[in-house]
């Protein structure tokens, strides 16, 4: 068994009822629904710090020109004209 704890939350009664109406529909408990709704949100976090990490690095080291006509060169021989008909 995992580790737990236990924490009381508010949300406005129209979020809770809307929660329950999913998690009843699901079959899930409260807990069960509020703990995938937090790693739902956690994993679309750490993929919006991800973006934003590979955006930056990107900002300080941008392709350069000569690596760009590469990628379009392999491109046009990958894809050739007949599979882009």
């Amino acid at each position: 068994m995992r580790n737990t704890l236990k924490i009381a939350v508010s949300l406005p009664k129209e979020d809770f009822y809307k929660l329950e109406q999913i998690r009843k529909k699901l079959g899930f408990g409260r807990s069960t629904i509020i703990d995938k709704a937090i790693r739902f949100w956690l994993g679309c976090r750490e993929k919006e710090e991800s973006i934003k990490r590979y955006q930056a690095g990107y900002k300080r080291k941008p392709e350069s020109i000569k690596e760009i006509q590469a990628i379009e060169k392999a491109s046009a021989e990958a894809f050739g004209e007949e599979d882009l008909q």
